[in-house]
């Protein structure tokens, strides 16, 4: 299976759905999970951990939805 090229500075978002992030480095151990920044509803800067696997750098059509969904509720 032929994995993205995902590089430090690259915007990214779980394939599952999720807001976008930006790849920050790697994990100390494994260079397989990227360390990636995104801002949470509170404006607060976050930063965790995933395997390269579970991300994208293509923006999905669910976290289109998902944002849809958050501007309702306001």
């Amino acid at each position: 299976m032929n994995q993205e090229e995902i590089q430090v500075g690259d915007v990214v978002w779980l394939k599952s759905g999720s807001p976008a992030m930006t790849v920050d480095g790697f994990h100390q151990t494994s260079k397989n999970f990227y360390r990636c920044f995104w801002f949470n509803a509170e404006r607060s800067a976050v930063s965790e951990y995933f395997n390269q696997l579970s991300l994208t750098k293509e923006e999905s059509e669910l976290k289109l939805l998902l944002d849809k969904t958050e501007g309702q509720s306001a």
